[in-house]
């Protein structure tokens, strides 16, 4: 009887914490997982990534490499100068 038993592993739920996440995992009698209750925080990334890949993370259209570097370095300036103009502006008010 506990050779059966040891062959055909009866349905069970697994519970996990990694960090502050945590998750279930319920396994069935062939081994696999068959449900978890973290496939929809899984899902919801995915659609973040997607947005990220759409908006944030794509290729700069026809600018060579020496203007993207000295676009890079020219921001901090021009964030710095604006910021600047405008706490003066407030400041005279």
């Amino acid at each position: 009887m506990d050779e059966e038993r040891r062959k055909h592993p009866a349905k069970r739920e697994l519970t996990y914490r990694v960090g502050w996440k945590k998750g279930k995992f319920e396994i069935g009698e062939n081994g696999r997982v068959t449900s978890s209750e973290s496939a929809v925080v899984f899902m919801e990334k995915v659609m973040w990534q997607r947005l990220l890949e759409h908006v944030v993370w794509r290729k700069v259209p026809n600018v060579p490499l020496g203007g993207m570097t000295c676009l890079l370095f020219a921001l901090p300036v021009v964030s710095f100068g604006l910021t600047w103009w405008l706490v003066r502006l407030l400041s005279k008010v």
